[in-house]
Formats: structure tokens, sequence, C-alpha cells
């Protein structure tokens, strides 16, 4: 799978950080990552990796492989494309946490709730509220 020409190139993305990469030529079991030094040749990248499937992989004659995020020997290796990375763990992620704290980019504004009054700015404020506080 050696690509020639520029209309051949695919667009890969790194699993650990997200760079985007494009190669003129296939990745060999020990290149790494140029943005995060992740190595590329390792299951995470790969089109067959499958959390959810046995051995982690939807290719049935691969061998069993311990750390998947080292370089490796799989002859099955099929670097993933841009298109077939799945984001929708990590959407419906952000998608719960902006339903539970709202869509701000800042600190979130507390409520303050009903009855209290907001901190006194000044000395002179706090003694007339300490005073209104202890009044008979």
């Amino acid at each position: 799978m050696y690509f020639s020409s520029d209309d051949q190139q695919k667009r890969y993305v790194c699993y650990k950080c997200n760079e985007e990469l494009i190669f003129e030529v296939k990745v060999g079991r020990r290149d790494m990552c140029p943005n995060c030094s992740a190595y590329l040749h390792s299951c995470f990248n790969c089109d067959h990796w499958d959390k959810d499937a046995h051995n982690q992989c939807r290719e049935n004659q691969g061998e069993f492989i311990r750390d998947r995020t080292e370089g490796n020997f799989c002859g099955y290796f099929e670097f993933r494309s841009i298109a077939e990375v799945d984001n929708s763990e990590s959407d419906d992620a952000k998608a719960k946490l902006n339903a539970l704290f709202g869509n701000s980019n800042g600190p979130a504004k507390q409520k303050v709730p009903e009855g209290f009054a907001p901190s006194p700015r000044t000395e002179a404020d706090a003694l007339s509220r300490l005073d209104d506080l202890f009044k008979k």
C-alpha cells in the first residue's frame, strides 16, 4: 500500500493526540507520531481495532496483542482514516457535560438562593448589615 501520487495520499489521525497525518508510504512498525511520539503501527490506529470485539480486533486471524499502544508486527494492520475515526463516545460525554453544567466557556455563575444578599462590598455596608441582624 505505497502511495505514488498526491491524489492517492490519504489523511489519517493519531489516536493519542488527534494530529492529522498524511503518508506518502506505508507506516512501519517503529514509525512514531511527530507530535506526541506515539507508535503509529499500533492497534489503536488500526481499522480492525474494536474494543467490543474478541481480543479487541475484528480480524479473527490476528494474534493477541497485549499492549495495544506499542508498535507491533501484525500483518493485518490497516491505518484507520479520518472518515472512520469514531468520536461518538467523546461527543456523548461532551453533550452530557453541557447538559449538566451549561455551555459556558467561562466560570459558571452561581445562582444566589432566595433570601440571601450578595456579599458586602465595603466595611460600612458590612457594619450596616451586622446592625440590622442584631436589632431588637
